[in-house]
């Protein structure tokens, strides 16, 4: 993340993974707005129920209003909200990682790289001989910006979706997730960890859950992990010291 630190990190892996720390601790606890608020809601439902007939009218409409932002709105907004974060910091940290390359291999310059955004860092790895798809959660990783693609220009409605077949796919076969997990949910566990997908007048649309966003913050670092002790097995920078930021980090590749 772009964010001033007075932390003198060891290295960009250490960076990565106290990042992560606060980012995963973050996408658990926004979900507490919801449940705070839905606490309240009904709080101030039984305080105007309880009074005439009218009062319990109001009541009644207040809750309609009130339940369809909490069900729906606050869900969409803060699932959204956290799924593109975590892909841009997943994004911020491929294009920190590639300038650091660059300072040490310059046979391949990321400016020569067609393409643009996440797919032109991917693809800039892969023309330095990197095997993205032997990489830990690369597999989630490349699942979650489909859906996060179809979030940001479709608004998760599939028709309108680029790649809705293969969203589809994602889905039937939840490789959004590793392998085999959630194999042994029960209903209650599959409506909180699962992405599932709705209906609506504007036809099939995906739905976010807490649960996968939190577990996304996981898979992101565990990918950005690994790719950094494969680059640092690839140019074996046990000791150069890149300064980088204005000096306020100091990264060092260094062996796992």
């Amino acid at each position: 993340m772009v964010v001033s630190s007075n932390n003198n990190y060891l290295s960009i892996r250490e960076q990565i993974l106290i990042e992560f720390e606060h980012i995963s601790d973050f996408v658990w606890k926004s979900h507490n707005l919801i449940v705070k608020e839905k606490e309240r809601e009904n709080e101030i439902y039984d305080l105007i129920s309880k009074g005439s007939e009218d009062l319990l009218e109001i009541a009644d409409k207040r809750w309609e209003y009130e339940s369809f932002k909490i069900d729906k709105v606050f869900p969409y907004l803060i699932n959204v909200s956290n799924l593109f974060t975590i892909i841009s910091v997943l994004e911020h940290n491929l294009l920190k990682l590639a300038k650091i390359v660059e300072k040490i291999d310059n046979s391949i310059m990321l400016e020569k790289i067609s393409g643009s955004g996440i797919n032109k860092l991917f693809k800039y790895f892969r023309q330095l001989n990197i095997n993205l798809e032997t990489i830990d959660k690369f597999t989630q990783i490349q699942a979650s910006i489909k859906i996060r693609n179809s979030f940001f220009h479709a608004s998760g409605i599939l028709i309108w979706s680029k790649d809705n077949i293969e969203l589809l796919n994602i889905i039937k076969n939840k490789t959004y997730y590793t392998k085999g997990f959630g194999d042994s949910f029960d209903n209650d566990d599959a409506e909180k960890w699962n992405i599932k997908i709705k209906e609506s007048d504007l036809g099939e649309y995906l739905e976010l859950t807490h649960y996968y966003t939190f577990s996304l913050t996981g898979y992101v670092r565990d990918f950005l992990k690994e790719l950094c002790n494969v680059l640092s097995d690839k140019y074996e920078q046990s000791w150069e010291i890149l300064e980088m930021n204005k000096g306020i980090i100091t990264i060092i590749f260094f062996k796992h």
